[in-house]
């Protein structure tokens, strides 16, 4: 509850001190651009205050709806892409990943930049190599780094947080 507060306190914060006619918001967690992508995950990124930073912070509400869209996507390929991580270098197995989800409302320039990571992550896993997944969970510009590890958990461990015991 205090996350949703805190999001509705940035859409007006920003909806005050924006000056223009628009007010700025948050989209939808029913907007057609989330069908495809799980439900819970939607709701987690609407609620988490840096991501809802991250979409309030775009100019157009375009641009807030791909960045919307993207930051889902990423959530999801982050935690995936950490787990195929962890158990490549914990039990040596291989990964393969799951492919972008397919939504019904493709956001430009999201969608299409979620393909192209996708198809990157796939070249490092086809390396033969885990260390080539670490920069993806590691990092300042990794999303390991701001991603909770726990769907939901903001005050809890990053992704990267909870990777620093393999490695």
């Amino acid at each position: 509850m205090a996350v949703a507060t805190c999001a509705l306190a940035c859409v007006a914060t920003v909806a005050a001190c924006g000056g223009g006619s628009e007010t700025v918001r948050l989209p939808s967690a029913g907007s057609a651009m989330f069908d495809g992508l799980p439900t819970a995950v939607v709701s987690e990124v609407l609620e988490n205050p840096d991501a809802t930073r991250k979409i309030l912070e775009e100019e157009t509400v375009s641009a807030r709806d791909s960045m919307a869209q993207g930051i889902v996507i990423n959530f999801m390929t982050c935690r995936e892409v950490a787990a195929a991580y962890r158990q490549w270098v914990t039990e040596g197995v291989r990964p393969h990943l799951a492919a972008v989800p397919t939504v019904s409302a493709p956001q430009e320039p999201s969608y299409p930049d979620a393909q192209a990571i996708h198809a990157r992550l796939e070249s490092l896993v086809a390396s033969g190599d885990p260390s080539q997944l670490e920069a993806t969970l590691k990092g300042p510009s990794s999303c390991g780094h701001w991603i909770p590890a726990r769907p939901g958990d903001v005050s809890g461990p990053t992704i990267e947080d909870s990777l620093e015991d393999i490695g």
